[in-house]
């Protein structure tokens, strides 16, 4: 009998034994798996779920036509909240497709063709809901995918959030874009059309960029997009950028016809232009060449028509170029006649008769 009860006793003690052990092992797991969810690993649930939702988008993406209609339609009918949500998973998972299309735009900023299909998609974001449109383009901005994509997070951002909160943000990246190595050393259309960032921004701060760009020579590309950014700042600021152009030395020797059709921009009605240009043409600094540029310009009231990323340009009707014109010439003569001006006469003679031709022409035009 006691033989038998210590034989149960060492039997209980290996059950006790095994249960303990296997107690332990199912915390440790418990243990693990709690760990897992908290450091947000998938789980096999997890997994499958994220697998279906790859295979339905490799699918979408082959199975996209030669036109990108289907999938705008596709995604528009959906919930607009789990339209976005896919959008946005497949742009965090870095896929893309080329499309075979040039990136194009059209009147209002209206995008007709996208190089990538994750361009397609950040324009559609914005069509589908701008403001998340404009979070997701920031993600998009924080690492470098490529100018395309950025030009249209840019628009994004810039059109979904209140205007005025977000200037310095987007003018920054604007010159990031623009002066990333890699990017600049082949511009994409995205990447030139990125330069209209900055005159949505009003970017006086990005002169000296503009500056540097306007000056290399062995870079026409570069040069003009800057030329063109930095002409459609004066004529939004006048006053600011020529007072910034006639402090730039080295871009005045670099393009000195250049400098001169800006400063032939300039609305002498406004006493504060009148007084920079009046400055500029007496600086002695200020070569025959440059003079002669900006008599023969003056009124440089000529308007460059585009389809922009974010900006249109205004033109101005006949009855204001008309007003414009006969009293700039009033200022024109009066400076004739004042003794400061005598080294410049002829100057103002040139511009005197380009004014007086437009004045009588518009005149014999409303008889």
């Amino acid at each position: 009998m006691v033989a038998y009860l210590s034989r149960l006793k060492r039997l209980l003690a290996c059950v006790f034994i095994g249960a303990l052990i296997s107690f332990a092992v199912y915390l440790f797991k418990l243990q693990n798996k709690s760990e897992s969810n908290a450091k947000g690993e998938v789980g096999e649930s997890d997994f499958h779920e994220a697998r279906i939702v790859d295979l339905k988008w490799d699918r979408e993406i082959r199975e996209i036509p030669d036109s990108l209609a289907s999938l705008r339609e596709k995604l528009s009918a959906k919930p607009r909240s789990e339209a976005v949500g896919e959008i946005e998973v497949f742009l965090r998972k870095g896929k893309d497709r080329k499309t075979g299309l040039t990136l194009k735009f059209g009147k209002g900023g209206k995008i007709e063709g996208w190089p990538t299909l994750r361009v397609f998609l950040l324009d559609l974001l914005l069509e589908l809901d701008p403001e998340a449109a404009a979070r997701i383009s920031r993600e998009i901005l924080s690492s470098k995918t490529s100018a395309d994509e950025w030009a249209i997070a840019l628009r994004n951002v810039a059109k979904g959030e209140r205007i005025g909160r977000n200037m310095d943000y987007l003018r920054t990246r604007a010159e990031e874009l623009i002066t990333t190595p890699e990017w600049q050393a082949q511009p994409s259309i995205g990447y030139l059309n990125a330069f209209d960032v900055l005159v949505y921004t009003e970017a006086i701060e990005s002169s000296p960029l503009l500056s540097e760009l306007i000056q290399r020579k062995d870079r026409r590309d570069l040069a003009h997009a800057s030329f063109l950014t930095m002409d459609r700042l004066v004529q939004r600021r006048p006053l600011d950028m020529l007072t910034r152009l006639k402090a730039d030395r080295a871009l005045q020797e670099s393009r000195p016809e250049m400098t001169a059709q800006q400063f032939a921009r300039a609305d002498l009605r406004d006493i504060s232009q009148q007084a920079i240009v009046k400055s500029w043409l007496l600086d002695p600094s200020t070569t025959p060449k440059q003079l002669q540029n900006f008599s023969a310009i003056f009124p440089n009231n000529n308007k460059l028509i585009s389809h922009n990323l974010l900006t249109s340009q205004e033109q101005v009707s006949g009855a204001d170029l008309t007003a414009h014109d006969r009293d700039v010439l009033a200022v024109i003569q009066d400076w004739k006649t004042d003794p400061v001006f005598e080294s410049r006469t002829q100057y103002l003679e040139v511009m005197a008769k380009r004014l007086s031709q437009f004045v009588k022409s518009a005149d014999r035009s409303s008889r």
